[in-house]
């Protein structure tokens, strides 16, 4: 494994407001905490060599942005922390840094706390600017929004939404519970354990969703279609190719059947219909 790469904060900025603290946060610490304080920060890495980059953090709101030819990966943010004073707080949340390791042709970038401050500490958002041809999995809770990635995404998250703009490759979703939306020429495989799911399938491939809750499925593509749908409420398929109404389960066979629609709602609706791309 190469050597880790400390963190660097070339840019900071610390902010600190006064709080009314909540039964459930005093709860957390012997101490009463009244100042919010808050720690920006930036930072880059070097993607040169890898082909593989992994964001593994704790709960936070995650904003991903691709762009092609990228050599750097770039992030900021803001930790969060409470204390009996405005400097107290500030203190705790400079505490709390992200960490840049590399084994091989992977990246990852994680987070550290020390264990005193992790009851009294959040990463309030973060913002990355990575490589749109680099495969990407990211692991942790909350919501995650992802654009402009052509190579293999990865979603594994305890909890949180999921949007995602773009791919070719293969998007893989799993969240314990929390929406998902879709709009990709990859093939999808999605896992929700309570939450809707709405995939716009730019392009024929795969799509395999299992969740709790009402699927829509937009495809451009109809005329390669295995259609397998179980466990349901109410379906409505109206594509070019293919009309029904029911419940339950359907499933049809369409021209070759080289694609894949698999749909498991846990009793939600499913609905099928067309997707009109843009002109060239």
């Amino acid at each position: 494994m190469s050597a880790v790469q400390p963190p660097i904060r070339p840019r900071t900025r610390s902010l600190i407001s006064l709080v009314v603290v909540a039964g459930a946060v005093a709860a957390m610490s012997a101490c009463v905490f009244g100042f919010r304080g808050e720690v920006e920060f930036a930072d880059e890495a070097n993607l040169v060599g890898l082909d593989t980059v992994q964001l593994q953090l704790p709960a936070t709101e995650l904003v991903v942005t691709g762009e092609g030819a990228r050599t750097f990966l770039d992030w900021q943010g803001s930790w969060v922390s409470l204390g009996g004073t405005g400097n107290d707080a500030v203190t705790s949340a400079r505490k709390a840094s992200l960490i840049w390791e590399t084994w091989g042709a992977v990246g990852r970038l994680s987070a550290e706390l020390p264990v005193e401050i992790r009851d009294i500490t959040s990463l309030d958002h973060l913002d990355v600017q990575t490589a749109g041809y680099m495969a990407h999995e990211i692991i942790g809770t909350g919501d995650v929004f992802v654009s402009g990635i052509d190579a293999y995404v990865s979603v594994d998250l305890d909890g949180g939404s999921v949007e995602i703009l773009g791919g070719t490759e293969q998007l893989r979703i799993s969240t314990a519970r929390g929406d998902v939306q879709l709009s990709t020429s990859a093939a999808v495989n999605v896992y929700s354990g309570i939450g809707t799911v709405t995939v716009n399938a730019e392009a024929g491939r795969d799509l395999i969703i299992d969740t709790v809750g009402t699927v829509t499925v937009n495809l451009a593509d109809v005329d390669d279609l295995d259609l397998d749908i179980e466990g349901a409420g109410e379906i409505v398929v109206q594509l070019d190719t293919a009309k029904h109404v029911g419940a339950g389960s359907y499933r049809r066979a369409i021209g070759a059947a080289t694609h894949t629609v698999q749909i498991r709602s846990g009793g939600g609706g499913v609905e099928l219909g067309m997707l009109v791309l843009p002109e060239p």
